[in-house]
């Protein structure tokens, strides 16, 4: 009596779908550490351009020139313990947040108005163009006659400089608003206030935020700039009164507070317009 034995093979389907299933392992851990590294890369770029500063200072430019890491971050430490610092930086967010608020408020109006007539835009159009083809700063003496060296100023500074930009966002995004969704709006019976309220500034937001990524440092650069040219308070009277008396640790620790300030507002600025337009990345992606 024999007895027959049969061996199954392992089916190759089976086997071939199950083993993909492992292989992306790798990739997610390679994924997962690629952000600490580029923080890592850039963490070292630091420590080079740090180091290569202190051992080039005094050797190959004078210490006059540039100083040396060594001494501008005790400075602005002690500005930091002092107060000092605290006190020149929030003269020169005050004049800023002034001067956006100001400045784009009015650009905002301006732009929904001349967005939606096309007879004012032609005619305001040349005007606006040459005033924003201007260099801003060029006004400052006359800004000076007219309303001294004091707060004004640099707040009169910052919103000539950032009705601009807000206005040309809006204007465009305004004019970029389907004219079918208008008319449509129209047609159910919605009055002028719903088609500015309910379509286009909706519409537009994308535009205005932009503009305010773009305003929001640009303020700060106005206010500085008048601060340099004429101030006495401020991060940019720091830079001047130091360089002006050839300190070049003050310049530096006042240039590095200026760069400081410079990134958290632009970080601050990306997690503000990432908040506020949730809905329309999360429409696309629907």
């Amino acid at each position: 009596m024999s007895v027959s034995t049969t061996v199954t093979e392992p089916d190759k389907t089976t086997t071939d779908s199950a083993a993909p299933a492992t292989a992306p392992q790798p990739r997610r851990s390679r994924a997962r550490w690629r952000p600490r590294l580029h923080h890592f890369v850039q963490l070292c770029v630091i420590v080079v351009l740090l180091a290569s500063w202190e051992l080039s200072a005094g050797r190959l430019i004078d210490d006059l020139l540039t100083s040396r890491p060594s001494e501008v971050f005790p400075t602005f430490w002690s500005w930091v313990v002092s107060g000092e610092l605290l006190y020149h930086a929030s003269s020169t967010f005050k004049d800023a947040f002034l001067g956006l608020l100001a400045g784009g408020g009015l650009g905002l109006v301006v732009g929904c108005v001349l967005g939606q007539s096309q007879w004012l835009a032609r005619v305001c159009e040349p005007f606006i163009t040459a005033f924003y083809t201007m260099p801003k700063h060029a006004l400052i003496p006359l800004f000076i006659m007219w309303v001294g060296i004091g707060s004004e100023l640099r707040v009169l500074t910052a919103a000539a400089i950032v009705f601009f930009l807000v206005f040309y966002n809006t204007f465009f995004g305004i004019r970029d608003v389907s004219k079918n969704l208008v008319d449509s709006v129209r047609v159910m019976g919605g009055t002028a206030f719903d088609v500015l309220f309910r379509v286009m500034l909706p519409s537009a937001l994308i535009w205005v935020f932009a503009a305010l990524k773009l305003a929001v440092p640009q303020a700060i650069v106005g206010v500085v700039v008048a601060e340099m040219l004429a101030g006495d308070r401020g991060l940019g009277f720091l830079v001047a009164m130091h360089a002006g008396t050839f300190n070049s640790d003050g310049t530096f620790a006042a240039i590095f507070a200026l760069l400081i300030v410079g990134f958290l507002v632009d970080r601050l600025m990306n997690l503000v317009t990432r908040r506020a337009l949730l809905w329309k990345n999360n429409d696309t992606t629907a």
